[in-house]
């Protein structure tokens, strides 16, 4: 995750070119910086793009590292807009930002630092606070590797690997290491000159549904937030002089950002997708960007090549946070290509969860575990408290952990070459519908009600979810069912289910990819000294490859953690 740094200690230390832990620090495109001040040593490693918000800026009163991009109306440049906000209000003008970042400003006068981030930690920030020696970055191995290089002692987390091998990512703020913890979301944390750490949370997800709106009423609120969210996002290459691209696939989400923008003016734009061929997100997209006249880049996945070598590089670019399978296919493809003349990417991610696909009757954490190793729950030291935080609680479980950890950490691995933007991720957007009652919500039905009869071009074409045209509801939900059943009996037969990613079927048919597995397997699973570890890792990698997904899960889930352990500790664990 490219990003910025700051290390701030009571005594000097022997630190230079910290950048160099970023895993974009070699990257094309990237601009490197580090600075310091007394003992307060800070830099960035991040994309050379947009520039005019990103800030790495000293005065004779402050330091401000901003990294992201901006949606408040500016005049001047980020760095002269935070520096004003900072004297006027205080700390509390992160409330003020629109947008997605994280950022540090260090008060020289008063010896204080902040680090602080946005609604969604859409940019993570991880810190490590021990012995008068706080470390913040974007980035945990940077972390990791300057606590190598200064000797300190590193711990290894069980929690987080035990989180890694059921859930498939981080939980609350964990990482792999012991006394290093991710910043929460919409979180402004100070560090005292004493070292003292003091923590505030400026937004939090609350579900408040307001039983006296009407649906003609969400109808019109949504169309006006999302156009308005549209706007920012899609603008912001404009003010650059940036062509325009963006994802595209059968799902709704992407469809919806590239359609709206268009009514907005934003025509020219190169679409993009990344699956195996002929499938639903394939076909669909080619369809959608034919008849609509978009520019259009296929990238085929078939037979899974991209995981027959190298596959560390896959886990090094998300810190192992992630399972390596949630990244994989699109750093593959994104990695591959010329960035130079673009602005964002434009996505349509978590576009689902804001209009109802977390709305559940009956919820527990524990129903959408990767593994099949539910007695590894128990080995989480806080599961009880977690399990009972979210029950019945889907919505903000989708909020709090779900996308932040699990979707955002597979993203962020795309943050060393490009800015995913998302018309989603607004947080009065968000808020909003937090506030609609479930009732509109269930089964995503708010969402076709808006666009059928705002923006009925979004219908036009075939959701691959349900694999009929969205335009009634309850039709729609008949054939989502029908295809969960037919894709359930499908993969029991070992037959492809028309799967963008069908790993199951890759690693059946593609022996090179389990040859590439069984090699990195062989090679680190002598390093896990822990005995009752290396047998459950053991338990898990032979579990057979049939036609259920724990077969391949299984595999992925112990190859990412082999992986991400050396590359945070680098020796035995």
């Amino acid at each position: 995750m490219a990003g910025i740094y700051g290390i701030f200690s009571k005594n000097a230390l022997d630190l230079s070119k910290v950048y160099k832990y970023f895993h974009s620090f070699s990257l094309e495109n990237t601009l490197n910086e580090e600075y310091q001040y007394k003992n307060f040593l800070y830099g960035r490693s991040v994309i050379n793009k947009f520039l005019d918000d990103r800030v790495l800026y000293e005065d004779s009163e402050l330091v401000i590292g901003f990294e992201g991009l901006m949606y408040n109306t500016l005049e001047q440049r980020s760095s002269q807009i935070l520096k004003t906000w900072y004297q006027e209000y205080g700390i509390d003008f992160v409330e003020k930002i629109k947008g997605q970042f994280c950022g540090f400003i260090y008060d020289k006068k008063n010896d204080k630092l902040f680090i602080y981030n946005d609604h969604l930690s859409s940019k993570p920030l991880y810190y490590y606070h021990l012995n008068g020696v706080f470390i913040f970055a974007s980035e945990l191995k940077v972390i990791t590797s300057v606590l190598s290089t200064l000797s300190l002692e590193k711990k290894l987390d069980y929690d987080a690997v035990y989180s890694l091998l059921t859930f498939g990512y981080m939980l609350n703020d964990i990482s792999y290491e012991k006394n290093t913890k991710k910043l929460n979301y919409a979180t402004v944390l100070s560090v005292e000159d004493t070292f003292e750490l003091k923590k505030k949370q400026y937004f939090k997800f609350e579900k408040k549904q307001n039983e006296s709106l009407q649906k003609q009423e969400i109808i019109e609120k949504i169309d006006s937030l999302i156009l308005k969210s549209v706007q920012n996002c899609w603008s912001k290459d404009t003010q650059y002089g940036y062509n325009h691209y963006a994802s595209l696939s059968g799902g709704l989400d992407s469809r919806v950002n590239l359609f709206l923008a268009k009514e907005l003016g934003y025509e020219d734009v190169l679409t993009m997708t990344f699956s195996q061929s002929n499938s639903s997100d394939d076909t669909i997209a080619q369809e959608i960007a034919s008849k609509e006249g978009y520019k259009h880049l296929f990238y085929s996945l078939d037979n899974g090549k991209f995981l027959e070598n190298n596959i560390k590089r896959f886990v090094q670019a998300n810190d192992g946070l992630n399972v390596l399978t949630g990244v994989a296919s699109g750093y593959d493809f994104l990695s591959s290509i010329d960035h130079s003349t673009f602005g964002g990417y434009h996505t349509g991610q978590i576009g689902d969860l804001l209009f109802g696909s977390y709305v559940k009757e009956r919820f527990s954490v524990t129903q959408g575990i990767m593994s099949d190793q539910n007695n590894l729950l128990e080995k989480i030291s806080f599961i009880e408290s977690y399990k009972q935080k979210y029950k019945d609680n889907s919505e903000i479980f989708g909020y709090e952990q779900r996308v932040i950890n699990g979707t955002f950490n597979g993203d962020r691995s795309l943050s060393h070459i490009l800015d995913q933007l998302s018309i989603f991720y607004d947080k009065e957007l968000i808020e909003f519908c937090l506030s609609i009652p479930d009732r509109y919500k269930k089964d995503e039905a708010i969402y076709l009600d808006w666009f059928n009869q705002k923006h009925k071009n979004i219908s036009k074409y075939i959701w691959e979810s349900a694999g009929v045209k969205p335009k009634n509801i309850k039709f729609v939900k008949f054939f989502k069912q029908v295809k969960r059943y037919k894709n359930a009996l499908f993969r029991r037969a070992g037959f492809n289910i028309n799967d963008m990613n069908p790993f199951d079927v890759w690693l059946r048919k593609n022996t090179k990819i389990l040859a590439n597995l069984d090699e990195v397997y062989e090679k680190y699973i002598p390093h896990v000294e822990d005995k009752e570890l290396q047998n459950t890792l053991k338990i898990m990698y032979e579990k057979e490859v049939k036609y259920s997904h724990y077969g391949r899960n299984n595999k992925f889930l112990v190859i990412t953690l082999l992986l991400a352990m050396d590359l945070h500790f680098g020796e035995r664990t």
